[in-house]
């Protein structure tokens, strides 16, 4: 289990700045990053795992809770 933010794919219109200025600040501070759902995918796939559903929390709320198993 993974509780992470999950970033849209494609940045809709009237999408907050918030999850991107925590992108930004998790690259300059510690040299991490937010991710997409596809990246996750990669990043469990290379780690031997198989990544399954990805759950948003409730409402207000930007984490996810991403289930991933043993390949």
């Amino acid at each position: 289990m993974i509780v992470e933010p999950v970033l849209p794919t494609v940045v809709s219109a009237g999408t907050t700045e918030m999850p991107y200025l925590s992108d930004l600040n998790m690259l300059v501070n510690v040299g991490g990053r937010e991710r997409t759902a596809d990246d996750f995918t990669v990043l469990c796939t290379e780690a031997g795992f198989k990544l399954g559903a990805i759950s948003p929390l409730p409402q207000p709320n930007v984490f996810h809770v991403i289930e991933a198993t043993p390949a």
